[in-house]
C-alpha cells in the first residue's frame, strides 16, 4: 500500500470517527504503523492506528464504549426513589432471615409473588393502584402474601388498624 493510496481517506467516516490528517507512525518492534488523527463526534480528538480505522477496531475515541456501557447498567432508574425502598424493604422482610423484621413476614411464611420479584412489575402496579408518597404498601389479609389481589396503598392510620393484635370494638 503506497502513501497516495492512504491519503484518499482524509474525510472519511468510520463509526463516530472522522479522520483528519495523517500523524507520526510509531514503531512496534521492527514494524512502523500509520496512524491518523481523527475527530469523534464528540468533539474529542483521537490518534488510531491505519488497520484499527479499517478492520472496524476502534469507532470512537473511547466514548462510545462509555455509552454503551452505561445503557447496559441502566434497568429502571428508580433505585433512588421511596418505592424502589418500600419494594427492597418488602422483599428483605420476607426473605432476609437476618432481618429484624423476617419473623413477623418470611419466618411466618409470608412470601412475595414471582412477578413482584423484578421492580418493573411492582412499580407498574402500585403506580396503576393509587401509590403515593403519603401512603405505605398494606396487605388486605395480614396473613397473605405480597401480591396484587391481596395489597393497597394506605395511610399509617389505616395500617394500623390492620395489625394481627387488632381488636375491632
Amino acid at each position: 500500500m503506497t502513501k497516495q493510496s492512504v491519503k484518499c481517506i482524509h474525510g472519511q467516516r468510520f463509526g463516530r470517527l472522522v479522520v483528519i490528517k495523517e500523524a507520526d507512525g510509531i514503531y512496534w518492534g521492527k514494524y512502523k504503523h500509520r496512524q491518523f488523527l481523527c475527530q469523534c463526534d464528540c468533539g474529542n480528538k483521537t490518534i488510531v492506528r491505519l488497520e484499527y480505522l479499517r478492520n472496524g477496531h476502534t469507532q470512537s475515541c473511547g466514548c462510545n464504549r462509555l455509552i454503551i456501557s452505561s445503557k447496559s447498567r441502566l434497568t429502571h432508574g428508580g433505585t433512588k426513589s421511596r418505592l424502589y425502598r418500600i419494594w427492597t424493604g418488602m422483599l428483605r422482610r420476607c426473605r432476609n432471615s437476618h432481618s429484624k423484621d423476617y419473623g413477623n413476614y418470611g419466618g411466618r411464611g409470608i412470601v412475595v409473588c414471582d412477578e413482584w420479584f423484578n421492580f418493573e412489575p411492582f412499580r407498574d402496579w402500585a403506580l396503576a393502584n393509587g401509590y403515593a408518597d403519603s401512603l405505605t404498601i398494606d396487605r388486605k389479609d395480614v396473613n397473605g402474601n405480597y401480591e396484587p389481589n391481596n395489597c393497597k396503598w394506605s395511610t399509617m392510620l389505616e395500617q394500623r388498624h390492620n395489625r394481627r393484635d387488632s381488636v375491632a370494638i
